[in-house]
């Protein structure tokens, strides 16, 4: 059987991290609309109030994954990857469950197949101490 050996870098998975978070905050922050058509919502004030209060977030995950990674492997690492890793699950799994009630279009499969893959990276990430 074919295997496949694939080697991911910390360094280089924080820092794709870091790039989405930060492309997530500008969106919601000042193109809210785009978020909303992707996923087939229909924006308002409260949601659009949502949306800057999540962009606030999604800059502080920028920043923490941006500033640590180049950190070396360690137990607080592992923590960090762990947190990280069971933030992009959360995620995918909210997404997976708004798509079978009906609540999102199929756009939010974008999101969840890569909630899903930095989830995943993350978990095997932590496993270096």
């Amino acid at each position: 059987m074919l295997q496949i050996a694939m080697t991911i870098s910390y360094s280089l998975v924080s820092k794709l991290a870091s790039a989405l978070c930060f492309i997530l905050f500008v969106s919601l922050l000042l193109a809210p609309g785009l978020i909303y058509w992707i996923f087939g919502l229909i924006g308002n004030e409260v949601s659009d109030l949502v949306a800057r209060r999540a962009a606030m977030l999604f800059l502080g995950v920028a920043v923490v994954t941006f500033l640590a990674r180049e950190t070396p492997p360690s137990p607080l690492r592992a923590n960090l990857c762990l947190g990280l890793a069971a933030m992009m699950a959360g995620l995918a799994g909210v997404g997976l469950f708004e798509f079978v009630r009906g609540a999102v279009g199929i756009g939010i499969w974008l999101a969840i197949v890569t909630e899903i893959s930095f989830a995943l990276a993350y978990f095997k990430l932590s496993k270096q101490v």
